[in-house]
């Protein structure tokens, strides 16, 4: 008994050729040195022909096996016959998601802001210019702060334009105290920057600084003008805008720290509440010395100095909390 094979057998073709003669060709090898055929070639590089066939239209190609029309067609291809045309075009596509693993957010960083990087090195720059062209105004202006003397020098050459961009130098001690802020912001709450941008939180701190010491400026005016009369109002006035102006030239290098050198918030707070506090009694002592020199008056000063000092200090202080903590709802 005979078994067949149940498929039909698949028999293929060579694709005609031409009758030409064969094309020669001739390949460069090394015949290796340490084989038999160095005995054959001596060592040196062997030519080996390769003949290479032509098709009928007369390009070269090697021979080989295709299948054609004639032979017998695997048996299952009329399954996938209806999907090879659709197959060969469809385009390369590589399925991709938007979605994602979320990694952390990278916290808000001073030292990362071009904006307030660049507006500090400003603001040095042109605090340097107004020192040194107003040098001389200064040192009498410093002298008369720490030597008490209640009517004016009149050998001392004063001019209001001598004090070269006063304005400047009261808005950068604003600016100085806002950047604080924002340091004071991003330690205690750092989220706030996830809905609020710093931006506004360094301009309110700024803002409230600045109306602080505005406020504090229309205080001592209407207090002064009804108690005191006009040489001892001048006097304090010189006093209180040497007072800011300190505040503006000792808190530029602890800003330049903060946002340059990352200082860590404890040693800034701390380097703040001692400087402020050091200008607080210095302003004391003057207001002591101007208004209140006698012995009755301690009491006096003391009531001066809670009422149009500390007060506003507590209420701006208020202000930047209720800032801090609502400001995404208030901003």
């Amino acid at each position: 008994m005979v078994v067949h094979d149940s498929l039909p057998p698949r028999r293929t073709a060579l694709v005609p050729v031409s009758s030409a003669p064969p094309v020669r060709r001739d390949t460069l090898v090394m015949a290796p040195a340490d084989s038999a055929a160095q005995a054959f070639f001596g060592g040196e590089p062997a030519v080996l022909r390769k003949f290479v066939p032509r098709h009928v239209d007369g390009s070269p190609s090697l021979p080989r096996w295709q299948l054609t029309d004639e032979f017998d067609a695997p048996v299952d291809a009329h399954l996938w016959a209806p999907f090879a045309k659709t197959l060969r075009d469809a385009p390369v596509h590589h399925a991709t998601t938007s979605q994602g693993v979320a990694g952390d957010p990278v916290p808000y960083r001073l030292r990362h802001d071009d904006i307030v990087t660049s507006t500090l090195l400003v603001s040095f720059i042109l605090m340097m210019w107004v020192i040194a062209s107003s040098w001389k105004f200064l040192r009498v202006m410093v002298k008369d702060f720490f030597y008490h003397r209640v009517r004016p020098n009149l050998f001392a050459d004063r001019v209001d334009t001598e004090l070269r961009g006063r304005f400047f130098l009261v808005a950068q001690t604003c600016f100085l105290q806002g950047i604080l802020f924002v340091d004071y912001v991003q330690d205690v709450l750092p989220e706030t920057f996830e809905q609020t941008s710093p931006y506004i939180l360094l301009l309110a701190g700024t803002t409230v600084v600045g109306g602080y010491y505005l406020a504090k400026l229309c205080l001592y005016h209407f207090v002064n003008s009804l108690f005191f009369d006009a040489p001892r109002r001048r006097l304090w006035n010189d006093t209180y805008f040497v007072s800011i102006l300190s505040v503006g030239v000792v808190l530029l290098p602890l800003a330049l720290l903060v946002v340059f050198f990352d200082l860590p918030f404890v040693q800034a707070l701390t380097a703040y509440v001692l400087l402020m506090a050091f200008v607080k009694i210095l302003l004391l002592y003057k207001a002591y010395r101007i208004f209140f020199s006698s012995f009755s008056g301690s009491l006096h000063v003391i009531l001066y100095f809670c009422a149009l000092e500390i007060v506003p200090l507590l209420f701006a202080w208020g202000l930047l909390e209720t800032i801090t903590h609502h400001g995404m709802l208030l901003l």
